[in-house]
């Protein structure tokens, strides 16, 4: 079985489901290649042992950004196909049938990168977005069968901003499995005219081994409140600051502390929150950390809040990784009724589950799970149980080959 991963970025750490989808396939011994966009050259170094056999199986794409660089680069391509005798090369012209991806000359440089790999039985593509290209792909010969995973943000600003048009209809039509992470964009994407008996939720997961577990309970320290996140609206973290200021003002004999970790371009109006809400003393914005700091600082924290909401863009989490980094170590989570969140967490038995914005449901459960620490126990057991259950990325990835092995019989 030849496989073909189409994702915007590899390596980037941001996408570890991603890196973690290629290497599960290499250790179960699938012929995989990666056509990418591009890549980030620092996150080589955490795919470990994987970095070299899996340099000489990716490919990138990468068009020049001067349009007079693009359409040179377009023309000897074109004269070097002609010549080896591959005129099928010239089909990903075809304006009539790829539009816009012919125009902006998008297509041809794909195109040209997949002939370098020769046509695979599976092309999976990450992200809504690439299943478009993966879509033109198929016709083009490239691939027998197509597999999509949409993981929210795809779907839910791409459809709010293109509101008019499905912009996934080529998606619908070509695509032989079409995987949500979640049930609630499963049937989201049935609403928009995803054919049913091709949709199937398939979970991301994670390396629950990296994640040591470790049972929280009452100690004479403050109480560690954490969150691993980008710095973006969808994350919540404003309303994170307001329920926490909340707190500090109405309960002065809780002690605790709360750190941030992350980077984004709402740092600067998060900083300015801290400032004006009066909670420097307690919170720690930390930015992007390494990995080993990010995990010391996990391990030593009580619980783990991301409030999660619709951005006004439209933008929604898919279930967010972080939530399950948190609850395989063993953290009770306090997160939002969001997307596929509550997939994941269970109100009242891993973690609490608050409205969208509520800053006083959020002040609340703080309160809770501070004046609580003997619930904390039962709550990070539930929540690693969880996780193995349902997110443990090795199942998961055993799942997706079984997938592949029924599409190509």
């Amino acid at each position: 079985m030849r496989v073909c991963v189409m994702p915007s970025m590899f390596p980037v750490t941001s996408q570890t489901f991603v890196m973690q989808h290629v290497t599960g396939l290499l250790d179960n011994d699938i012929d995989v290649n990666v056509l990418a966009h591009r890549g980030v050259d620092t996150a080589w170094e955490s795919l470990g042992s994987y970095q070299e056999p899996l340099k000489s199986r990716v490919w990138y794409y990468q068009a020049p950004s001067k349009k007079i660089n693009r359409i040179q680069g377009i023309l000897s391509q074109t004269m070097y196909h002609l010549t080896h005798g591959n005129p099928d090369y010239l089909r990903s012209w075809n304006i009539l049938h790829f539009g816009k991806s012919s125009i902006n000359l998008n297509l041809p440089y794909i195109y040209n990168k997949a002939l370098d790999i020769q046509p695979v039985d599976i092309l999976h593509c990450h992200f809504g977005h690439n299943g478009v290209f993966g879509a033109y792909l198929k016709k083009l010969g490239f691939a027998k069968k197509l597999v999509v995973t949409f993981h929210g943000h795809d779907v839910s600003v791409a459809l709010q901003a293109n509101a008019s048009k499905n912009i996934y209809k080529s998606v619908f039509e070509e695509a032989d499995l079409i995987l949500p992470v979640s049930e609630f964009w499963k049937n989201r994407l049935i609403d928009i005219g995803a054919p049913e008996s091709r949709v199937f939720v398939h979970r991301v997961g994670i390396d629950i081994y990296r994640f040591s577990y470790r049972e929280r309970g009452a100690s004479s320290k403050p109480f560690r409140i954490i969150t691993t996140a980008r710095l973006v609206e969808k994350k919540g973290i404003s309303y994170a600051l307001e329920a926490v200021a909340k707190v500090k003002n109405n309960y002065p004999e809780i002690n605790f502390y709360y750190d941030i970790i992350g980077e984004g371009p709402l740092l600067e109006k998060i900083e300015d929150l801290v400032t004006s809400l009066e909670i420097a003393d307690c919170v720690k914005l930390h930015g992007a950390l390494p990995h080993g700091e990010v995990q010391k600082l996990l391990a030593e924290a009580d619980v783990f809040i991301l409030p999660s909401i619709k951005a006004n863009n439209g933008d929604q989490e898919g279930i967010p990784v972080s939530l399950m980094e948190a609850m395989a170590s063993g953290m009770p989570v306090l997160s939002t009724l969001h997307s596929g969140i509550p997939e994941l967490v269970e109100d009242g038995v891993s973690g609490y589950l608050v409205p969208e914005r509520d800053i006083n449901a959020l002040a609340e459960k703080i309160v809770c799970l501070a004046e609580q620490p003997e619930s904390w126990k039962k709550l990070g057991e539930a929540g690693r149980a969880k996780v193995e259950q349902d997110y443990n990325k090795d199942h998961q990835n055993i799942r997706l080959i079984d997938m592949y092995r029924k599409l190509i019989g």
